[in-house]
């Protein structure tokens, strides 16, 4: 197949063109070309369309003659995202994959584990809301003009993130375990949590490609492991070979009314348990399961980032924060 992915080299998406290619798919990837030097490059075999897809004139040259089996969309985030991929793919592909997020699932008063047919409602984080504007957008766009759209939700996935209890996934947590300095734990720690490696949900994903089942459906695919955040804070600083971590526990409101960007995400994702029943991925992709366990995982993101000093970035900001909440909090 002539699969068309848009991103590429980020956290999930550099997984899922390595396994495109594994499966003997021509892979093309669509991206600005730049140079991050805190993400993989991408790997031998891949085409290249170097193209800012927000600039619609522009990228419609790039594209021009070109057709595609799947074309999936990794940064898509608004409405206005979402129409420009419809004017962009609407005839030049026949299997289009958005990758949403499962935070638009409802957690106030949801059923455990989480099921697709679960309330998509999370209005006051912009994120989610945001996402789910996209996902009404390419579902209408499919019952009204057959827009070939198939809607997939990753859970909390990493491969070059490090997940972190609060944080934004880089290194500023790993730091502040290295060095011995209290690590902000939001409620009791004790939050249900799943985590997915990046290669595993990239056999999921693959797996969906040019699949019948898949078309005007949505899925998300996840591990069926749960650990606390206080499991998972303990994990990464094991990996780390740091000192035990000195956790301080504060509510999930005080850190949203210090420090919105961080909190939103605590109050209406991460502060709710995070399990879900992967039995429709299952069944549309068979023999797929993830088996890549958290303790495994973490041990290959730590391993990569600190193959190379310039991964290890530490967001200042952030680590001021901390010392001020700690400080507060004591």
């Amino acid at each position: 197949m002539r699969v068309l992915i848009i991103g590429g080299t980020g956290n999930i998406s550099w997984h899922c063109v390595v396994r495109a290619l594994q499966c003997g798919h021509e892979v093309w990837v669509l991206n600005r070309g730049e140079t991050i030097k805190t993400r993989k490059a991408c790997p031998v075999g891949v085409n290249q369309i170097y193209a800012d897809i927000r600039e619609v004139v522009a990228a419609k040259k790039a594209l021009e003659g070109m057709r595609f089996d799947v074309v999936v969309d990794f940064i898509c985030y608004t409405r206005l995202h979402a129409l420009i991929d419809i004017e962009l793919f609407s005839d030049i592909t026949k299997q289009f994959i958005f990758i949403s997020s499962a935070g638009c699932y409802q957690r106030a008063g949801c059923n455990y584990p989480i099921i697709e047919s679960n309330t998509i409602y999370n209005p006051k984080w912009e994120y989610a809301s945001n996402k789910i504007e996209c996902e009404h957008i390419f579902m209408e766009c499919f019952s009204e003009h057959n827009f070939p759209v198939t809607i997939v939700r990753p859970g909390h996935t990493y491969d070059t993130i490090i997940p972190d209890a609060v944080g934004n996934g880089d290194w500023t947590v790993a730091q502040r375990m290295i060095d011995g300095k209290p690590i902000v734990m939001h409620g009791e720690g004790n939050t249900l949590w799943t985590l997915t490696h990046a290669e595993d949900f990239a056999r999921a994903l693959v797996g969906l490609f040019r699949n019948p089942k898949a078309i005007g459906t949505d899925f998300h695919i996840t591990s069926d492991e749960w650990l606390t955040w206080r499991q998972i804070s303990m994990e990464v600083a094991r990996t780390l070979r740091a000192p035990s971590p000195n956790f301080v526990y504060v509510p999930s409101g005080t850190i949203a009314f210090n420090n919105p960007t961080l909190g939103m995400g605590l109050l209406y994702h991460k502060s709710w348990c995070d399990i879900y029943d992967n039995s429709k991925i299952k069944s549309v992709v068979k023999g797929w399961e993830a088996i890549i366990p958290f303790k495994e995982g973490i041990k290959r993101t730590v391993d990569w980032l600190q193959d190379d000093k310039v991964r290890q970035r530490v967001d200042s900001r952030i680590d001021l924060f901390f010392d001020e909440l700690v400080g507060n909090e004591r």
